[in-house]
């Protein structure tokens, strides 16, 4: 799992995909360029806008999947995503290969408060749980970028 801000672009040039896809992300000004299905590189790297009410942690579940990276970018809002290891946790909707998402839960390893300009990057064993709220529900936009692996 990495959690960084956008400006830190630079130090993952190692790693093609990710680079490509933060670079996607550095160039957006605002999230109504967002547009769904946005192919970053035919095949491997995509990119879809999602908006949403934040919510207690209550409500929440940890996903994992096994096919793609996932690279959470805020463009607007606050939300908590909370990391474990996926092998940590308990199954509670299994694996489906077809929509290639899983469901679980258990203890967190760490929760992260993600702002405007600052991305998550959950690799396939980073099961995360996503859309929770700081204080209170707020509206969330931010970009997802899919990589396969």
């Amino acid at each position: 799992m990495i959690f960084d801000s956008i400006h830190n672009k630079e130090n993952y040039k190692e790693d093609e995909k990710i680079y490509q896809a933060l670079c996607y992300l550095a160039e957006m000004k605002s999230w109504e360029e967002a547009t769904p299905d946005t192919i970053i590189q035919k095949g491997s790297i995509i990119a879809n806008p999602v908006s949403f009410v934040s919510k207690e942690e209550k409500n929440c579940m940890y996903e994992a999947h096994q096919k793609y990276i996932d690279v959470h970018y805020i463009m607007e809002g606050v939300e908590r995503i909370a990391t474990a290891d996926v092998s940590s946790l308990q199954i509670k909707t299994p694996f489906s290969e077809e929509k290639d998402i899983g469901f679980y839960q258990g203890d967190e390893s760490g929760s992260y408060l993600l702002k405007p300009g600052e991305f998550m990057v959950c690799f396939p064993s980073d099961a995360h749980k996503v859309a929770m709220m700081e204080k209170s529900p707020k509206t969330v936009k931010k970009v997802v970028v899919k990589i396969r692996v």
